[in-house]
């Protein structure tokens, strides 16, 4: 009798400790309403990354004619950081972007040539998560917590990155002059990010460490192919300044800044050595 009692008693221990593993802290709780929010997010986290990654440019460098372009991309499985404090989480968000840049260079009196680069990337974006319902009484199952602010999102090359953004420069008639030197620690509330006016005209200033390099702004426009990239022009000491007339769909999302090594697109020899910004904004009401 003594020994199925003791048997009795083992096993409602071992039935409290499984219960006990299987129980979350109210933290965790937290920290998953909030990756399930991130996994289904369409505009900060995951938004048109197919199509954004793709598109090129095209120019002429004396007598050679170079057209350059990324191929759709896969990506790793999203690495996601939340540290929850209080009433607030602060979110790291990163994943690994994979595949191929492509050039056709047409050098004089030769025919075209096909140069092809391995591209892997990492990109990385902040944010910050409010609660505002309910906690764990909320119906929609999120625990209160809503997207407050986002940073701007940073792309680097992970085979080389000799290659940097330094600093951003935004002017427009309708915003005082941005400067932004820390894209991953500059956030934006979502519910007043900054805005233009349909076609307004922004004018933009990238800085970076280097002359030997190559600047891109990456936008959506009305027309085929739709996702372009608009050449910025060199001033000299690495400084890079483009006009951009903002777009006319009132919108939420990231304006792209490519900067490239120039032997990347240019050389069919040396490493994809890419760096990029993403400026979070949104087109006004007309």
């Amino acid at each position: 009798m003594k020994r199925i009692a003791t048997i009795g008693l083992m096993s409602v221990v071992v039935l409290l400790l499984a219960r006990c593993t299987f129980l979350q802290t109210p933290e965790e709780a937290d920290r998953d309403a909030i990756r399930d929010m991130i996994a289904g997010d369409t505009v900060w986290f995951n938004g048109s990354t197919t199509v954004d990654s793709t598109g090129g440019g095209s120019y002429i460098d004396g007598d050679t004619v170079f057209i350059w372009w990324r191929g759709k991309q896969t990506h790793s499985q999203p690495d996601v950081h939340i540290e929850v404090t209080g009433d607030s989480a602060w979110v790291e968000w990163s994943r690994k972007n994979f595949g191929e840049l492509y050039t056709m260079a047409k050098p004089p009196d030769t025919t075209w040539q096909l140069w092809t680069k391995k591209l892997v990337e990492t990109a990385v974006v902040r944010a910050v998560f409010t609660r505002q319902g309910g906690g764990a009484t909320e119906p929609s199952g999120n625990r209160g917590w809503k997207l407050s602010h986002v940073s701007l999102a940073r792309g680097q090359s992970d085979s080389s990155n000799a290659v940097r953004i330094d600093s951003l420069r935004i002017q427009s008639s309708s915003n005082e002059e941005i400067l932004i030197e820390d894209p991953l620690n500059t956030y934006f509330s979502t519910s007043n990010l900054v805005g233009f006016d349909p076609g307004e005209v922004v004018t933009l200033t990238l800085y970076t460490n280097s002359e030997e390099t190559e600047a891109y702004l990456h936008t959506f426009v009305l027309h085929w192919p739709f996702y372009v990239r608009l050449k910025f022009n060199a001033l000299g000491g690495g400084v890079y300044r483009g006009v951009w007339p903002a777009q006319a769909i009132p919108f939420p999302r990231f304006a792209i800044f490519d900067l490239l090594d120039r032997g990347t697109i240019r050389t069919p020899i040396g490493a994809y050595d890419f760096s990029g910004w993403l400026f979070p904004y949104y087109i006004r009401e007309p």
